[in-house]
């Protein structure tokens, strides 16, 4: 397991780990990349060649799922792995992206 140091003030260091070891921070951190790599594929030139058979709502419910499990992470484990933190935001996106679509919608 790789632990990051982060200087913060006269030497003194927090120590970072980039996966977590709790169950929900576990799947937080699966969901949080899986979001990413299928929202990677379904906007890049590979979804030409590449048909994936989950439609957009789908793999927002990833974003939206790993940021509830990323917040239960953070506050009820006190997890602080880099990848809870990174669903945080994450889901967030997706939230404010699903009520701007309702809002304005085209």
């Amino acid at each position: 397991m790789k632990v990051l140091k982060l200087k913060i003030r006269r030497g003194k260091g927090i120590k970072i780990q980039i996966w977590s070891k709790t169950k929900s921070g576990k799947w937080a951190s699966i969901l949080t990349l899986l979001f990413i790599v299928l929202m990677a594929i379904k906007l890049s030139a590979l979804a030409i060649t590449i048909r994936l058979p989950f439609p957009s709502p789908f793999i927002a419910g990833l974003g939206v799922i790993s940021c509830v499990l990323g917040i239960i992470s953070f506050s009820k484990n006190k997890d602080r792995s880099l990848f809870v933190l990174l669903s945080l935001p994450v889901g967030l996106l997706v939230i404010f992206w699903v009520a701007a679509e309702i809002a304005f919608p085209h």
